[in-house]
């Protein structure tokens, strides 16, 4: 199981969760972040820029299907454009029924 983290352009947000429930997506969370990356000709007050995260808990192979996806929905080309990060998951529990690992997360 994987736990991807994607940091985007708020802006994008919409396409990207429609892109990831037709892409099977049972569900995913979203936070209202801020942050800077590598851009550094703006003046100080404007490097902190808001940014949206998506959390999304998946199979491997899910997780493997999803990053094209979030990368072609989500790529404008220009700086600030974010970053996805994947990360192994051990277990998962859903809290409403117990149910543990992939049958918790799909």
């Amino acid at each position: 199981m994987k736990k991807i983290e994607c940091v985007i352009r708020t802006e994008g947000l919409k396409n990207l969760i429609d892109a990831l429930r037709h892409s099977g997506v049972g569900g995913v969370t979203i936070s209202e972040v801020k942050g800077f990356g590598r851009e550094t000709t703006r003046p100080d007050a404007y490097l902190i820029l808001p940014k949206t995260k998506v959390e999304i808990y998946a199979t491997d192979e899910q997780a493997e299907e999803l990053i094209p996806v979030i990368i072609k929905t989500c790529r404008t080309g220009e700086l600030g454009d974010g970053k996805i990060a994947i990360l192994p998951m051990d277990d998962g529990i859903r809290i409403r029924t117990g149910e543990r690992s992939e049958e918790a997360i799909l």
